[in-house]
C-alpha cells in the first residue's frame, strides 16, 4: 500500500486508490508507445548486432576444439547421428576430398560431456512437452517420452473414464489444433489432449458412464468392464497391478540400461524378479491364485534376498520396501476415479433437488462443469507425480547437457550459451 494509506481500513483505502490504478494504466501505454517506437526506430539494427555477436562468439568457442598446420586442421565437434551423413555430404561436396570426417565411437562418450537430442517417433513428439519439465537424460541412458506416450493418457483415461468429458476435451483438443501452428506448444497440447481424450472415451464406454450416471438414465448404459459405483475394491486391485507393471517395467529397463554393469543390472533384476514374487504371494492370501503357490513364492524370496544384499549392498532392502511403497502409491488413481464419477452422479442428482428444474439443470451443468476442471488438472498432476517420481525413479538418469547446433542466430531461436 501506498505510505499514505498504509493504516487506512480497506474499505476506505480502494476509492484512493482508484485514480491511482487509472494514472498507472497511462504510465503503462506511454511506456509501451516509447517500447514500440524504440522497436521501429532500432530493432532492425539491433538484430543485425545480435547475429553478429552471437556468430563472434561462436567463432571464438570454436577455436577450443579446432588446431591448425601449415598443411592441415583438425575440428572436432558434436553432430545427432541422423545428421551425419547430411553433414559429409556437404562438406565434400563444398571442399572436396581436402576434408575426411570420422566418427569417434559413442561407447568413449558415455557421460556428461556429450550433448543430448531427443529423437523419438512422429506420435511420441508431443510428449517430449512433460519430460521437459525434468532435466535431460544423460548421454547413453534411456530416454523416457515414449513410456511417457503410452502410460499418461492410459492413467488418465483410467482415472476420469466418461465418454461425456472425453468428448468435451476432444473438442477442447480440436480448437487448440486449429488455432495452433506447426510445432508450436498448443499444438503438441492438442495432441496430447487428443489421446487422452480417446482413453477417456474407451474407458468411459468399458465404464458404462457419460456425465456419470446419466448415460444410463438416459440411454441404457451398462458398464462393459467394471461399475466404479460399486466395485471399490476391484477398483483398487486394478491401479495397484498398474503400478506393478508399471513398476516391473520401469525396473526391466533399469537391468537391461545398465548391461555395460552385469552387477547392477542383475540387482535391478533380482528386485524385478522378487517384486513379482511378493505380488504373487499376496495374490495367492486373497485367494486370487491357488494357494500352493503361497510356499514357493516365500521361499524364493528367502533364497534371492540374500543375493540381492550381496549384489546391492545392505540398503537393498530399503530400496525394495521403496519400490513397494511405490507399488501401493497407485492406489490414487482408485481414489481419484471414484471421486470423479461419484462428483459426476452428485451432479445428476441436483436435477430436481432445488424445488425446481431449470435452477436443478443449471446446478447441475455448473458442477459438471467444476468437476470437468478437477478432471483435467487433478489426474494431471497425480499421474505425472507417478512417473515423475516411481517410475522414473527405477531407471531415469538425469545430467545431460541440452545440444547447441553450431549455426547463425535468428529471432525466436534460442541462444547459444
Amino acid at each position: 500500500m501506498p505510505v499514505g494509506l498504509a493504516g487506512a481500513p480497506l474499505i476506505d483505502a480502494l476509492p484512493r486508490l482508484r485514480p491511482r490504478l487509472a494514472e498507472l494504466e497511462r504510465e503503462l501505454a506511454e511506456v509501451e508507445a516509447a517500447a514500440t517506437a524504440l522497436r521501429d526506430a532500432v530493432g532492425a539494427e539491433l538484430v543485425r548486432a545480435r547475429r553478429g555477436l552471437h556468430d563472434e562468439l561462436l567463432a571464438l568457442e570454436a577455436r577450443g576444439v579446432a588446431a591448425e598446420t601449415a598443411r592441415a586442421f583438425v575440428v572436432e565437434g558434436w553432430v545427432p547421428a541422423r545428421a551425419r551423413a547430411a553433414l559429409a555430404t556437404e562438406l565434400h561436396a563444398r571442399l572436396g576430398d581436402a576434408v575426411v570426417v570420422e566418427t569417434v565411437g559413442r561407447d568413449h562418450w558415455r557421460g556428461a560431456e556429450a550433448p543430448v537430442v531427443l529423437t523419438n517417433p512422429r506420435v511420441f513428439e508431443p510428449f517430449e512437452r512433460l519430460t521437459a519439465m525434468l532435466p535431460l537424460p544423460r548421454y547413453g541412458s534411456v530416454d523416457p517420452t515414449p513410456f511417457v506416450a503410452v502410460f499418461f493418457p492410459m492413467l488418465f483415461g483410467i482415472i476420469v473414464g466418461d465418454v461425456g468429458y472425453g468428448l468435451l476435451l476432444a473438442t477442447i483438443a480440436a480448437i487448440l489444433f486449429a488455432r495452433g501452428r506447426g510445432r508450436g506448444l498448443a499444438r503438441d497440447l492438442a495432441k496430447i489432449a487428443a489421446a487422452v481424450a480417446s482413453y477417456m472415451i474407451i474407458f468411459g464406454v468399458l465404464y458404462g458412464e457419460l456425465f456419470g450416471d446419466l448415460g444410463e438414465r438416459w440411454f441404457g448404459m451398462r458398464p462393459l468392464w467394471l461399475d466404479r459405483e460399486d466395485a471399490v475394491l476391484p477398483f483398487l486391485g486394478l491401479a495397484i497391478a498398474l503400478g506393478l507393471v508399471h513398476m516391473l517395467l520401469g525396473l526391466v529397463v533399469s537391468a537391461i540400461s545398465r548391461r555395460g554393469h552385469p552387477r547392477e543390472a542383475a540387482g535391478r533384476g533380482l528386485t524385478a524378479l522378487m517384486l513379482l514374487l511378493i505380488a504373487l504371494a499376496l495374490a495367492t492370501v486373497f485367494e486370487l491364485l491357488p494357494h500352493a503357490l503361497f510356499t514357493p513364492a516365500i521361499v524364493a524370496l528367502l533364497v534371492a534376498f540374500p543375493i540381492l544384499i550381496a549384489l546391492e549392498g545392505a540398503t537393498a532392502l530399503l530400496e525394495l520396501l521403496t519400490t513397494v511403497g511405490h507399488v501401493l502409491s497407485y492406489a490414487r488413481v482408485m481414489a481419484l476415479g471414484t471421486a470423479s464419477v461419484m462428483l459426476a452422479v452428485v451432479a445428476n442428482r441436483m436435477v430436481g433437488a432445488f424445488g425446481g428444474a431449470v435452477i436443478g439443470v443449471v446446478f447441475a451443468l455448473l458442477f459438471h462443469l467444476v468437476n470437468f476442471a478437477i478432471a483435467l488438472f487433478s489426474p494431471t498432476i497425480h499421474v505425472l507425480r507417478l512417473h515423475y517420481v516411481e517410475f522414473f525413479g527405477t531407471f531415469f538418469s538425469p545430467g545431460g547437457g541440452r545440444y547447441q547446433p553450431f549455426a547463425h542466430w535468428s529471432p525466436g531461436s534460442v541462444a547459444s550459451p
